[in-house]
């Protein structure tokens, strides 16, 4: 069970910052066009 619990984390984490890299990317853009 640990090893999967710390497999979900490392999946979670691998997933949710580079998608939140480019969220940020995506409204500092629409910030600056508009």
């Amino acid at each position: 069970m640990e090893v999967n619990i710390l497999a979900f984390i490392a999946v979670a984490l691998f997933i949710s910052v580079p998608t939140a890299f480019l969220i940020i990317i995506y409204v500092k853009t629409v910030s600056q066009s508009n």
